[in-house]
């Protein structure tokens, strides 16, 4: 496509992402822009009103190239989203997945909306991994409880890669922004839908446990919850402080004087064991599995699951070789 067609466009937003960005990524996230906009307002019938036009005027028709250009060219609202975009980007820091509002975790699509936390790559590696685990050990069905679920994209992301009546999973959340998403993304992923619920709920309130083993056997707790320590929570980007919940970030008050990140990681452990995953027989499958924030947490996170009954744990990296996720298994 010739550049003088998008010089008066794309061009002046590029050098805008540019200098928040870099070159690299701007030209990355406004491609993801352009891409989107054209699938969420969709330029009905251009090249054939172009060609009609030209015809009714006796003119020749528009070659094939004129008719490539004009099919890729922005119309008026468009090119006023994508403006937005940019400004919005650049400006107030909203995060790109809020500004398209959407993302694909494994086999889910999801949701994205502010205040509730993006899902990221790191998750929906882990949670991959542990879906193989599952489907190898073919235990008939698991009910799983996904703590601290936000968007819902683990407990979405291991029911859409797992056969239908393998897993039962219950995903709770203290937010309500976060409960409400969670079962929108749950209408868009139909795979899952016999398999997974959310609600809100409190896991730190007094007599949860009870409330959760009236339900019924539990054989697993997953969980991405917050773990970001107050130092950490004060170095991060505007992009995350200014427009994701600090609670799906940083266990308990931010200005806590705890600087281990992992309050809610013990809290975590001590509920696995009183929903009875500490006990019985010895599985191959994790009782219990956390996301941590790197190599400073495994020690915690692991002291933790042992004293809580959990007495062999493992620890997965990211693809980043950073430490993970920590795992915690009950063997007699």
């Amino acid at each position: 496509m010739p550049r003088s067609v998008l010089n008066n466009t794309v061009i002046p937003l590029l050098r805008q992402l540019t200098k928040k960005l870099g070159p690299q990524q701007a030209k990355n996230e406004l491609r993801w822009m352009a891409d989107h906009v054209r699938k969420a307002i969709p330029t009905k019938h251009t090249a054939e009103h172009a060609t009609s036009a030209r015809l009714w005027r006796d003119q020749p028709a528009p070659s094939a190239e004129e008719t490539e250009v004009a099919s890729k060219r922005f119309s008026s609202v468009q090119w006023a989203w994508l403006r937005q975009a940019v400004h919005d980007r650049v400006e107030t820091n909203k995060p790109l997945q809020y500004i398209l509002g959407t993302q694909p975790f494994g086999n889910a699509s999801l949701l994205t909306r502010a205040p509730v936390l993006i899902p990221r790559w790191e998750t929906e590696e882990w949670v991959l991994k542990l879906s193989d685990m599952i489907r190898a050990e073919n235990t008939g069905l698991l009910n799983i409880l996904d703590a601290c679920t936000g968007s819902g994209c683990v407990a979405l992301g291991l029911a859409c890669a797992l056969p239908r009546e393998s897993v039962h999973i219950t995903g709770v959340d203290v937010s309500h922004d976060a409960c409400d998403l969670a079962i929108e993304n749950l209408l868009r992923n139909k795979k899952a839908k016999q398999a997974v619920e959310f609600q809100r709920l409190d896991l730190n309130e007094q007599g949860v446990a009870s409330e959760l083993n009236s339900r019924g056997m539990w054989d697993m707790v997953v969980a991405n919850p917050p773990y970001v320590t107050p130092n950490e929570y004060a170095e991060l980007d505007p992009d995350v402080k200014d427009w994701e919940d600090v609670r799906a970030l940083v266990p308990g008050d931010p200005m806590d004087v705890d600087q281990s990140g992992l309050s809610f990681v013990v809290r975590l452990a001590q509920l696995a064991r009183e929903l009875g995953l500490a006990d019985g027989e010895s599985t191959n499958l994790p009782r219990l599995v956390v996301e941590i924030g790197g190599a400073h947490q495994v020690d915690g996170a692991r002291q933790a699951m042992h004293d809580n009954g959990f007495n062999l744990t493992e620890v997965w990296k990211d693809m980043a070789g950073i430490d993970r996720v920590v795992l915690g298994y009950h063997k007699t």
